[in-house]
């Protein structure tokens, strides 16, 4: 791995890792969709006057626009107002390992979806592990407390499904698009779909503390603006399966950030959930080692929360 290809690749992780936590501390103050809401505001302006600044070509395929608006209601949309509520209920650092699964079930759409991703029996040993994991994750429910938890989390155990559909989609249409300006229609798209959640709290005040507004400008432009750009920028370079590893360590950080920054409690049952989440992707990730299909071929397969 060159060595700029390196640094690129461990910054994104350090930042990935970071954002759930992050996000815990803004919904502390700020009602979790109308912060959501702003996130990506922020996020589709600065991109925006970046494109614009550097004269980059937007997409003018009606097919590439569309599918590149669908993954951003999906990855900007429904995926920032579940997590963002979730997180009011749910340690960031488990919610983090529950989205760390979205590669296993990319594995999946993509077998039938991507021609010559096909599942081996590694991959579904991953698959297996990976539900057995969750299944743990799920049972974790009782021992946080609060009534919606159990909602919240069997909600988040199907949303990397929604991120696997958005990632095979985005695959097909990313080719020749310029990453800035697809980010910024697909957060801008994500902000509209944001748009009614954000009106159904509109009565919940906000308290934009400085630990909030921090929160709010780190996510958008370090979580969205730098990450997602380097996600582009790494999967131009690298098999997707190296990028894959990085859920490993995404996953991890963001889980030691929640116990030792936000004080989270861990549970026997996150930690058995965890190890399982954690091996199925790693099983996963060297089962997707092959010679062929280059990196373009697979598309990113972004964590959308970030």
């Amino acid at each position: 791995m060159a060595p700029r290809v390196l640094v690129a690749y461990l910054v994104q992780v350090a930042i990935w890792g970071s954002t759930w936590g992050a996000i815990k501390i803004g919904v502390e103050d700020v009602p979790p969709w109308t912060f959501a809401l702003d996130r990506s505001i922020i996020v589709a302006a600065t991109l925006t006057a970046v494109a614009l600044a550097m004269r980059l070509p937007w997409p003018r395929d009606r097919r590439a626009l569309a599918l590149v608006a669908f993954s951003g209601a999906i990855n900007s949309g429904f995926t920032w107002a579940l997590i963002f509520w979730a997180e009011q209920f749910v340690p960031s650092g488990l919610v983090a390992v529950f989205g760390s699964t979205a590669p296993i079930w990319t594995a999946v759409l993509a077998h039938f979806l991507v021609r010559g991703d096909r599942l081996s029996p590694l991959k579904v040993t991953a698959l297996a592990l990976g539900f057995a994991g969750i299944v743990a994750l799920v049972g974790t429910s009782g021992e946080i407390e609060g009534g919606p938890a159990l909602l919240a989390m069997v909600l988040l155990a199907l949303l990397p499904l929604t991120w696997g559909v958005a990632g095979v989609v985005m695959s097909r249409a990313l080719g020749g698009v310029s990453p800035i300006p697809a980010i910024a229609i697909g957060t801008a798209t994500g902000g509209l779909f944001l748009i009614p959640f954000a009106l159904a709290e509109a009565g919940r005040p906000a308290q934009w503390t400085t630990e909030a507004v921090a929160a709010l400008l780190y996510l958008a432009w370090m979580g969205s603006c730098v990450g997602l750009v380097l996600n582009f920028w790494l999967y131009r370079r690298l098999r997707p399966t190296t990028i894959m590893l990085s859920q490993l360590l995404i996953t991890a950080e963001a889980v030691l950030i929640g116990a030792l920054v936000l004080g989270e409690r861990i549970t026997p049952s996150m930690l058995v959930g965890a190890a399982l989440v954690l091996v199925a992707l790693a099983l996963n990730a060297r089962a997707g080692r092959r010679p062929a299909a280059p990196a373009e071929a697979a598309g990113p397969v972004a964590t959308p929360a970030d």
